[in-house]
């Protein structure tokens, strides 16, 4: 679940970013989106680490956009913060190393593979310029 909390709060964050003219302070992007801001430099650290975001040090520094947000895919920003495979593969670690287990294990892996398909289609289809109030 935390995967999905860290997706959500770097999701805002970028929203933040995207709709500020200026560079933004973790600080302020954390009073914004009402949340932790040592968890958030680690998020935004991430996604530096992705190329989504730049980091500017000193006195007048903060974070902004490596590129438009029409450019970021939700599918970019998802990947960029997961480490661990999905919540539903561990679904796999339930069925055991016996008959029984190994031939539920295969089934379980076609659904797997087609859930992550969609995941990767669905969140390819959104950017972050689709949560910008126009």
């Amino acid at each position: 679940m935390a995967q999905l909390k860290r997706f959500g709060l770097g999701l805002q964050a970028l929203i933040v970013l995207a709709t500020n003219d200026d560079l933004c302070t973790s600080a302020e992007i954390s009073e914004q989106i009402q949340c932790e801001p040592t968890s958030l430099r680690k998020i935004l650290a991430q996604l530096g680490d992705a190329g989504i975001i730049e980091v500017r040090q000193g006195r007048s520094g903060g974070y902004e956009l490596t590129r438009s947000p029409e450019e970021i895919t939700l599918f970019e920003v998802y990947t960029s913060l997961h480490e661990e495979q999905p919540q539903w593969d561990r679904m796999l670690d339930t069925t055991g190393n016996h008959g029984f287990g190994l031939k539920v294990n295969e089934s379980f892996q076609k659904i797997m593979t087609e859930i992550n398909m969609q995941v990767t289609k669905v969140l390819g289809n959104y950017t972050v310029a689709d949560f910008i109030e126009r």
